[in-house]
């Protein structure tokens, strides 16, 4: 019910007060859902005049309330009205935000306001993405990014000083650098063992399409139908199964599609003709799970769905693999042992670095020389040469004793 003060008529009252009320929608959270605020005047213009002030900051960089928000709301807010605009590289800001999705927006560190933002939870939250398996690089991106948006709140005035000063980020010791930089392979030899003695036909394509691909298993399992060309297919999105937090005391897990890890993630490999007679079967084999469930069936044109037509989970995936390295004994390796297997062997045929490094979607050669390790037979060849130049000497001396 409308009141008149002194000041003018207005549309709220507090505690016998009036007040002239305006809900303003101020922008859009990370989810893409409406942020309401509401503005208090004495009068109309004076709430008018409050709604103004608050959009004319927001326009020039500044939110108001980025102290009160979450870090997740916070970043969000830094990351589409200050990065976006600055001159970064577009695939820059898509790094920025790839990061930002995948480590701050649904993390529990992303709950923390960012004015009681401290050390420990920050700390405590590397040391857990460590035990999930998180590599070393991606933490120190993550804190990367962090300290950069940091430091923006600190030079804007709305924290007094940045957090991450002080703290260590975790790091590689020698034995762990020296472990991590093994490449697991599997012989051809291996490799024919496991595929004949699957018995899990989804899975023994799988294994067929990553050893002949070198896809990573993200990428594989996100594959539609559409993206297999006549002779090679498109790799341009990655699937994963995210948490995502409904308030900071329950989560809940989705299979979410990404796009790749990096702008040269995006790729074309070429198929072998073997594998594409295989994909010819996979394809009839689909077809028959399609009638077998009937309506319970999802078709989402997956290259490699589920028995209901979903995207297959990454756990289950692993779980099987297991069951079939067992079932074939041989010693486990990683899913990831496929890619790497693809990758020495075709170094190893003298392939240029260069093309299986684009084959492989990685940013540098650098990152692909990790393959380019030589193999025992290799080093065998390289040791016998010694014996040649030691017969080199022998008989030069041989030579000399006798002119």
């Amino acid at each position: 019910m409308f009141s008149i003060s002194r000041s003018g008529k207005t549309n709220y009252s507090i505690n016998g007060a009036g007040y002239y009320r305006i809900r303003k929608n101020v922008g859009y959270n990370s989810k893409g859902e409406p942020i309401r605020k509401v503005f208090y005047g004495k009068n109309k213009k004076e709430a008018e005049d409050k709604v103004l002030e608050y959009m004319m900051d927001l326009e020039n960089g500044i939110n108001p309330d980025l102290a009160l928000s979450t870090i997740s709301e916070a970043m969000y807010s830094w990351l589409w009205n200050i990065e976006r605009h600055t001159g970064n590289k577009s695939s820059t800001f898509t790094r920025y935000e790839s990061i930002y999705r995948n480590y701050f927006q649904d993390s529990g560190l992303g709950y923390i306001r960012l004015e009681d933002l401290k050390k420990i939870p920050i700390q405590r939250y590397y040391s857990d993405l460590l035990e999930k398996g998180k590599g070393y690089a991606a933490i120190q991106n993550a804190n990367k990014l962090l300290n950069k948006f940091l430091r923006y709140a600190v030079d804007e005035g709305y924290i007094t000083r940045n957090t991450l000063k002080g703290l260590k980020i975790p790091k590689k010791d020698e034995q762990e650098l020296e472990k991590t930089n093994k490449i697991e392979t599997f012989t051809p030899e291996e490799i024919k063992q496991l595929v004949n003695s699957i018995g899990n036909e989804k899975l023994r394509y799988i294994v067929l399409f990553a050893f002949y691909t070198g896809a990573r298993k993200g990428e594989i399992l996100a594959l539609n139908k559409e993206d297999i060309k006549e002779d090679y297919v498109v790799i341009n999105k990655n699937v994963r199964r995210t948490k995502i937090f409904d308030s900071k005391e329950s989560y809940h897990y989705e299979i979410r599609v990404t796009r790749p890890k990096s702008e040269t993630s995006n790729r074309k490999i070429p198929l072998p003709s073997t594998l594409r007679k295989e994909l010819k079967k996979l394809n009839i084999l689909v077809k028959e799970e399609k009638l077998k469930m009937g309506s319970e069936y999802t078709d989402k044109g997956l290259l490699f769905p589920s028995l209901k037509g979903n995207y297959v989970d990454a756990s289950t995936l692993v779980k099987s693999w297991k069951r079939a390295l067992k079932g074939a004994e041989i010693p486990y390796r990683t899913f990831h042992a496929l890619r790497h297997t693809y990758a020495t062997l075709l170094l190893e045929k003298n392939a240029p670095l260069i093309e299986v490094s684009r084959l492989l979607g990685h940013s540098t050669v650098k990152t692909t020389e990790i393959y380019a390790h030589p193999s025992l037979e290799a080093k065998k060849k390289t040791v016998e040469k010694l014996d040649e130049i030691t017969m080199w000497f022998i008989l030069l001396k041989l030579k000399n004793i006798y002119t």
